[in-house]
């Protein structure tokens, strides 16, 4: 009997007991794909950055319906483009994107989805060739773009590239409050799940706490200071 995998899934939840948080109130958005976050400091002036539409823009729907605030979502590929083109969102409430977001600008190579119903595109590791070349920005040149000096919520599922705008947003201390992000690892995404591991722990001893986590989604609050 082989006791690896299930002491190791115990290992993680052990860990995920002592890192997050306890006691902040909380609140779920969302439908299909839904995130669990803070409220605190959302209203209708907040600054809010979503990358990845998917097939989904439930989220961003209710972000925009709850606290009266613009969003501006971001998705190069061709199933975030139709998601948002069938919404029909006022431009004036969604400001829609057609880039990617990562850890720094230009163009990177994506592969065509695994499941075409699913529709999810990833960043292919170096070397690989085939795929679809999108337009990427880094969170610090999105933000001068926007003439935003913080944000107040970002929420990622990128497809493997979270972990170098984790990278680069830590290395630039740039001015973020909360967090949503989905980590991806395994094969196709060329990162391990302790890499996850070593980006959480980052974000800790960048001054984030871990509020919520359910299976690759995790929710980081920024503690208390003067942004």
């Amino acid at each position: 009997m082989n006791l690896i995998g299930p002491l190791k899934n115990l290992r993680f939840r052990f860990f995920y007991s002592l890192m997050t948080k306890r006691g902040i109130p909380l609140v779920t958005l969302g439908e299909a794909n839904q995130w669990t976050l803070s409220e605190a400091g959302l209203n209708p002036n907040s600054k809010v950055l979503c990358a990845g539409a998917g097939h989904d823009i439930s989220f961003e729907k209710a972000l925009i319906a709850r606290y009266g605030c613009k969003v501006v979502l971001l998705d190069p590929s061709p199933t975030g483009i139709a998601t948002v083109q069938r919404e029909n969102i006022p431009p004036e409430r969604l400001n829609f994107m057609a880039v990617g977001l990562t850890g720094r600008d230009g163009t990177l190579n994506f592969a065509h989805p695994e499941d075409s119903m699913e529709g999810s595109f990833h960043a292919q590791p170096a070397g690989l060739s085939g795929g679809l070349q999108f337009n990427c920005k880094s969170l610090s040149t999105l933000m001068s773009e926007l003439k935003w000096n913080q944000i107040d919520l970002l929420k990622f599922d990128i497809e493997g590239c979270e972990y170098d705008v984790i990278q680069d947003l830590l290395e630039k201390q740039l001015p973020v409050k909360q967090i949503c992000a989905e980590f991806h690892y395994g094969l196709q995404f060329d990162h391990t799940r302790g890499e996850m591991i070593q980006k959480i722990m980052a974000l800790r001893r960048g001054g984030y706490d871990l509020i919520h986590q359910i299976h690759r989604d995790h929710t980081f609050l920024l503690r208390s200071r003067k942004m």
